[in-house]
This record gives structure tokens, sequence and C-alpha cells, in this order.
């Protein structure tokens, strides 16, 4: 690994120019865009066939979707990529994602800036990688990369058959040299499991399972066995300082304790001492306890050995306390840990009972439509059951499901809807106070202006201009919509009326970019 420092990419990218394609991960998706403009004003790297072939990609684009580059900086990517230079995150349109994917496949971009998630689930290498940054955004707070996630993007560096060695390049800021990581691949953090016990899982295991089956999936499923394997080398651990403390222990003699000990008489001089003190003398019981320990040295000679042995042998078996407790701490959250999974499980079970979607594996109506739900499976139900899916006009309708477990990021501004949520507002406090945990009632109004704009014809266009969301997060909002209106038709089996108005408006809202094609 080399440690690389430039004061902007174009630097970087000169001190790397003989071991490209580069990935450039940058943790922002407007630094992505910029940082590839600035590289674009100095370098092209692609001769006059290469231009050729990318220009004919993008022509071909441009058939299917004429105006795919006249959106904000489109027109700008659109020339980088007629350089070898491209940029890829979240919220650029599917389309331009998968032309520059194609082109950088085919070695036509040589210079790629992307986010991380360019790194997650795509097999595209490269001769070497370069962080902008070592430090990112969470949802909640700047912290430096993990290894793990720094060794995901920087494992991107070497391709088979073409590179005997990856490059991989760091970005260090002069001002804040401390907050770039020093990887390292032996500490790579490891990646657990986590069963998540959601209603669905819940109602799926009542509706197929037995009961041993369902303890069995409970005790037995990955996330446990983790747990077991880390309980399993935590008491191994545990036997190797028990060994240690046992061995320890060897070095103290019979006067271990005894007023005759030189460390015993050590021990008690201080806390003669500590009750003379001006702070504990006029205590209660101080004077007594002093001519006790007074008594007591006089009493005793002092023992002639080797005491500097016990006295390390104290220290150490101080320190093996201190591990011990801490590795015990450990076995005792693991066991927790396994028996959570069967306590949720009860804790859902008891929710959808309370709530009318069950009794003991008995399914009512509520439980048979929330079986069919893979999102936020209650607040759906009683959205459905209180009548407002059907009751509302259908623009409401795609508005208030869009909401459905989204979290709007913290510097999105999007208009508020044209209708009033109160309705949802009130349903939701409904929900909490019958004491249905938040996470089972997950929605927000943001996404509403989106969903309704686009049910009544607006384009792409107007919502770019009306809100400060990316094309990709636009796309992502509505297809979203369209999975759950899926699952709402799957589930409205019994209710002709509902599956007709979700199907009306799956209808109304797949077009255009945002087309779900299967």
């Amino acid at each position: 690994m080399e440690r690389a420092e430039a004061e902007n990419p174009s630097v970087a990218i000169e001190a790397v120019q003989d071991h490209l394609p580069a990935l450039y991960f940058v943790f922002g998706r407007i630094r992505t865009e910029e940082l590839a403009s600035e590289v674009g004003r100095e370098w092209d790297f692609l001769f006059h066939d290469e231009k050729e072939k990318v220009l004919k990609a993008i022509t071909d684009t441009e058939k299917e979707h004429p105006d795919i580059f006249q959106r904000g900086h489109r027109r700008m990517l659109r020339k980088l990529l007629q350089q070898g230079i491209g940029y890829h995150h979240a919220g650029i349109s599917p389309i331009l994602k998968n032309l520059v994917e194609r082109l950088y496949e085919n070695r036509l971009l040589w210079v790629l800036f992307c986010t991380e998630t360019f790194a997650a689930g795509v097999n595209f290498p490269a001769a070497t990688t370069l962080f902008h940054s070592c430090r990112k955004w969470d949802g909640k707070e700047f912290r430096t990369l993990m290894n793990r996630e720094f060794f995901q993007m920087a494992g991107r560096a070497g391709r088979r058959g073409f590179d005997r060695v990856g490059h991989v390049y760091i970005k260090i800021d002069e001002k804040f040299a401390e907050q770039t990581g020093f990887f390292d691949e032996g500490e790579v953090e490891s990646v657990y499991g986590r069963l998540a016990i959601s209603p669905n899982t819940v109602l799926s295991l009542l509706k197929w399972k037995t009961d041993e089956e369902i303890d069995r999936f409970l005790t037995q499923n990955f996330s446990a066995y983790q747990e077991r394997r880390a309980e399993r080398e935590i008491m191994g651990l545990l036997d190797s300082i028990n060994q240690q403390y046992e061995q320890v222990k060897g070095y103290f003699c019979e006067q271990q304790g005894h007023p005759s000990c030189p460390l015993q008489r050590r021990k008690l001089i201080r806390e003669q001492k500590r009750l003379r003190s001006s702070k504990y003398k006029n205590r209660p019981g101080s004077r007594e306890r002093v001519d006790e320990i007074r008594n007591i040295l006089a009493g005793q000679q002092t023992q002639r050995c080797l005491h500097e042995v016990c006295a390390d042998a104290r220290d150490e078996i101080e320190a093996l306390g201190y591990q011990r407790a801490g590795l015990m701490g450990q076995v005792n959250a693991i066991k927790q840990q396994s028996e959570k999974y069967i306590y949720e499980y009860r804790a859902v079970k008891s929710v959808l009972e309370r709530l009318g979607y069950i009794k003991e594996r008995e399914f009512f109506p509520r439980g048979n439509f929330a079986l069919e739900l893979h999102v936020q499976e209650i607040l759906v139900t009683e959205l459905a059951f209180s009548g407002m899916l059907e009751d509302l006009p259908p623009e409401e309708v795609a508005g208030i499901l869009a909401g459905v477990d989204y979290i709007p990021g913290r510097r999105e501004f999007v208009p508020a809807p044209p209708y009033d949520p109160t309705p949802v507002h009130e349903l939701r406090e409904q929900l909490l106070e019958a004491e249905v945990p938040p996470n089972f009632v997950v929605w927000s109004g943001t996404p509403g202006f989106v969903a309704h704009a686009w049910y009544t014809g607006k384009s792409i266009d107007y919502l770019l201009e009306n809100t400060s969301l990316q094309e990709g997060d636009i796309v992502s909002i509505i297809r979203r919509l369209i999975d759950l209106l899926r699952q709402i038709d799957d589930a409205s089996h019994n209710n002709p009326h509902l599956r007709e108005r979700v199907r009306e408006i799956r209808r109304v809202i797949d077009r255009d970019e945002v087309a779900v094609v299967f």
C-alpha cells in the first residue's frame, strides 16, 4: 500500500497514470461529480477509435431515452465519458449507471469516481484504487473507515490476468493527518449475522413450521451458530486463564495473608496511615481499628522471604482476575443474545395476538393479509383495513404508501404533499399506544410529494426542479412503491376492490424512467 499526498485529483491521477484504470472512492455524491469534472479539465485518456465506441454507446442510450443527458450536470457526464472519465453513485439514474458500468467493463473508462456502493456486489476490478478520504458519514457521525470497509474497496485493485500487483493510494489531509486510517488486513472486523424477528417472520413460522422447527430455527440459525462458536472460543480462553491462575498461586507460601507476611504487613501499614489521615480519623471506629492494627503488627515478627516474587505474583493474579471478569461478561452477553431471539419471537407474537392478527396458530383476516407483506407489515395492514387505501384518491394513496419504511436524509428538501397526512399520523399514534414497537410503524410524509406528482403525470425534470433529490433517489422511491403495491396485490386476494385499486395505481406509476422490467 502506498500513501499519495495530493491537493487535487489531477495530481493523484498523474502519480498513478502508469497504473490505470483506477477507481477513485469518494464519500459524497456531489463530490464525485466535482472531482470528475476537475480531472476532465486536464485529462483525456481515449484514442480516436475508443471515443467512437463510447459515442456509439451514448447515442444508442439516447435513442431509447432522448432526454437522458439533458438534466442537471448530465451534459458534463456525456463529455467526460468521451474522455474516458466517469462517475457512479446512487443519485444517478439506473440508465446512466448501466451505461457507466458497461463502458467501464469494456475498458473505455480509465478513471471512475465512485462512492462505496460501487464496491458492494459489483465485480469491476481496477489496476489502482484511490481514496479521497478515509472518513465517512454513517448516518449518525463522521468516522474513520473500518478495516472491513476499507479492504472491501481497496480489494478492487489488481485485475486477474492483467496486473501482477494492485496499487492502493490514500490522499492524506495535511491538517488532519491523524484522521487517515492506517489499515491492517489482519484486523478485519468479523461479519456477524443478525436474525431480524419481524411480524412476517413470526407469521410465516406459525403458518408453516411445527413448534419444534420454530425452536430449532430460533436457536440454530447462523447468528446463534456464530454466538455458540464465540462462546466456545471465550471458554477456551477462560480455561487458559484459570490454568495460569493456579500456576501463579503456587508462588505464594503458607504465610500468605498472615501478619508475618511482608506484603500483608505493608497492607496493614497503608490502612493504618489512611485511618490516621484527616479525612478518616474522626470517623466512628477509625481509632479502634488503628489500635487493633498496632497490636497485630507488634505481636508478629516479619518473616524473611523473597516477597518480591509474591508481589509480582499478586499483580499477575489481579491482572488475570480483570481478564477473567471481562471474558465472563462476554459469555453472559452471548447467552443473553441467544435467548433474545426467543424473547423477540414471543414479544412480536404477543403484539400480533393483541392486535387480532392471530390467536395461537389460528389466523384471522389481518394475519393472512400481513403474511404476504415483507415491509412494515403491521402498518401496511392497518392502512388497508382502515379503508384509507380504498377511500382516498389514488394519487393520495400513492403518496401515503411511498412513505412506508422511508427515512429522510439529513439534507433532503421535499415540499409538503398536497393532501392532509393527518389520518396516517393518527393511525401511527394509535398503534404506538397499543404498544406496537416503533420500528414496526416507520413512515414519513417526505416522499408523498414525489409519488403524488409522479402519479399525476409530472416528469423527472419537474421533481428535480422542485426537490433536492437526485434522479436515482426519485427512481428508488417510485420503484419501492411499485414493489409495495405488488405485495399488497398479493395480500388482497380476498378483497377484489382493493386489489383492482392497487393494480391501477401501479399501472399508472410504472412508466418512463422508473419502469420495472422483469
